[in-house]
């Protein structure tokens, strides 16, 4: 649909009324009308990205604050692996559970972990575990909980 036009009373210079008339057909259009309008959003977009361009220096400081960010985080993601690894070597050292079994325990948490859409609780798997309830009976008891296993996070 066409916009309404306003008539403005616009004045160019016989020059620029020249250059208009002369580049009509390469600009495709039928009119002055129609010429005007698009050199006007051409240079209104010309003028944009020269600005956005000398802006280039200023954008810089939230792509530094983010790459900052990011080193950050894998930092912390690092020292958590590192405390983990730690943790089942100690673990493994003092349970000296069988091969299979961990395997066992692995699959299952990873059923846990997909079904509950996070990992459980200390305190839940220790209850699963004392309480010997089956991989079945494991999303209906982690759903279950009371106000006093509510997370510090």
């Amino acid at each position: 649909m066409l916009e309404k036009r306003v008539k403005s009373g616009l004045a160019v210079t016989p020059r620029h009324l020249k250059l208009c008339d002369d580049n009509l057909r390469r600009a495709g259009v039928g009119s002055r009308n129609d010429f005007v309008e698009q050199a006007i959003e051409f240079y209104c977009s010309h003028l944009m990205s020269r600005e956005l361009s000398m802006l280039g220096g200023r954008s810089q400081v939230p792509m530094e604050r983010f790459e900052s960010l990011c080193r950050s985080l894998g930092t912390g993601q690092y020292k958590l692996s590192v405390e983990i690894a730690t943790m089942a070597r100690i673990l493994a050292r003092i349970a000296q559970v069988p091969d299979s079994e961990i395997r066992a325990i692995q699959t299952d948490c990873a059923q846990e972990v997909k079904r509950l859409g996070c990992a459980p609780t200390f305190l839940q798997s220790s209850r699963w575990e004392r309480d010997g309830l089956t991989a079945d009976d494991s999303a209906r008891f982690f759903l279950d909980e009371g106000p006093e296993d509510d997370d510090l996070t």
